[in-house]
């Protein structure tokens, strides 16, 4: 069980919020294999060798570190990565999920707060919410790559700062991805969960869950 201590739920949106899906994956790595074989001059099998050789769900190196390692400079490889997700067709495979609404709402009468940090951008995650039949007014902040970013911990920083009176052990974060998901929110002192976890890492020291609705048995 984790500690009594939290009182702020934040949640990460893609691959969370919904769970994990091949298709989902395979548009936004094919707008990736694109941008790749365009830079390297190669075909888009080569490509996607070279992308998978680096990226790999769980502790690879994330989307946009891998192109830079691909030759693509950081700025335009984190530009390159947002734009995957805001123009591979994502949303048609989003659908309405009533028991994760029904777990959202439970854990806002019980917390203080829950809040959505996301490396998508407002617009992006406007859509994918409304395809989720998410309303916005579960949520006290939904912090987007608009405002911050989870990478440089600025995300996390600017979540501290909507609740000045409370400290970091306070504050817990669910997501998918170890490296900014658990990492991350380690460094500053947050706890955290991971769901949609096929496979868990023994080097990870917090839940690993099959899906979203098993946070249920730890914070309800």
């Amino acid at each position: 069980m984790l500690p009594t201590l939290v009182k702020v739920i934040g949640f990460d949106l893609d691959q969370t919020l919904y769970p994990k899906s091949p298709e989902i994956d395979t548009a936004i790595q094919n707008y990736l294999y694109e941008k790749i074989a365009e830079l390297r001059q190669i075909n888009l099998s080569e490509a996607k060798k070279l992308f998978d050789g680096l990226y790999q769900s769980g502790r690879g190196l994330s989307g946009s570190k891998s192109m830079i390692v691909l030759g693509f400079p950081e700025g335009r490889a984190k530009d390159i990565v947002q734009e995957a997700l805001e123009n591979a067709p994502i949303a048609k495979f989003l659908t309405p999920n009533t028991t994760i609404l029904s777990l959202l709402t439970e854990l806002k009468q019980k917390y203080e707060s829950i809040d959505i940090i996301t490396g998508s951008n407002q617009s992006n995650a406007a859509i994918k919410m409304q395809k989720l039949s998410l309303p916005t007014y579960l949520f006290s902040h939904i912090i987007t790559a608009d405002d911050a970013s989870k990478s440089d911990y600025s995300a996390f920083k600017l979540w501290f700062s909507f609740y000045p009176k409370l400290e970091p052990q306070n504050f817990l974060y669910i997501g998918d991805r170890v490296s900014s998901d658990y990492e991350k929110p380690r460094e500053l002192g947050i706890q955290s969960i991971l769901v949609n976890i096929k496979t868990p890492d023994e080097g990870v020291d917090c839940p690993q869950l099959p899906s979203l609705q098993s946070i249920k048995a730890y914070l309800l």
